[in-house]
């Protein structure tokens, strides 16, 4: 059997969670899509997702021009989609024991430093070939994976600052200012970047991702800024 394609599988999935032994009942949302009948609401399906399960003999039942019953899924189905759930929890479990990036990594420092050298703010740019990727300056300028810049995000040494336009742009904080000068921060993972684009030296005083994030302790700024 060839390999479903995502959404396929995701209707497979879904299936199985629903058809309890008497099917599930196939209802019409709009603009082509479908969804499966339940006591609480799903994904929506295009047309062209059900046929390669039919085609596969892992479901049976409902048909979009003869709705002859409920949508069925065969014992073949259910094994495959409760595959599938195996697959989906070890994936999320790896995500979640994945380690977190740290900000002090030499991947890290050094993408501070190159940031440091550019004009305040410097434009960032995606990568056409790989998705996890950003670089500076242009598409081919200085890279540094997303995760190394969201490390420094965290830490409170960078902003990404994001324009209407879907561009955005990359400035060094005081901390990150603090920290490529050797300085120790006040807080080991750097200060909350709330309020600091209010005036100069103005920003919040809490150790960066305090809790809760939404109440922050911010200083004016200077009198002559």
């Amino acid at each position: 059997m060839e390999r479903l394609t995502p959404s396929a599988e995701s209707l497979l999935r879904e299936l199985a969670r629903r058809d309890k032994g008497d099917g599930v009942p196939v209802r019409y949302a709009s603009r082509g899509r479908w969804y499966l009948v339940g006591p609480s609401s799903g994904p929506l399906f295009n047309t062209r997702t059900f046929p390669p399960l039919y085609d596969a003999g892992l479901a049976l039942g409902w048909d979009e021009h003869d709705d002859n019953g409920p949508m069925r899924i065969t014992d073949a189905g259910r094994a495959l989609a409760a595959e599938l759930e195996r697959q989906a929890a070890e994936r999320a479990e790896a995500k979640k024991n994945r380690a977190k990036p740290n900000p002090d990594s030499q991947a890290a420092r050094r993408l501070l430093r190159e940031i440091a050298k550019r004009d305040q703010p410097a434009p960032v740019y995606g990568d056409a070939r790989r998705r996890r990727v950003w670089h500076l300056d242009s598409h081919t300028g200085y890279s540094a994976s997303v995760d190394t810049w969201s490390a420094l995000v965290d830490a409170g040494r960078i902003r990404i600052n994001y324009s209407f336009a879907g561009g955005k742009t990359a400035s060094v904080t005081a901390a990150g200012n603090a920290h490529l000068a050797g300085k120790p921060d006040a807080f080991p993972n750097g200060v909350c970047p709330f309020g600091e684009d209010q005036a100069r030296g103005a920003g919040c005083i809490l150790p960066a991702g305090h809790k809760p994030a939404n109440r922050h302790v911010v200083t004016p700024g200077d009198d002559d800024a």
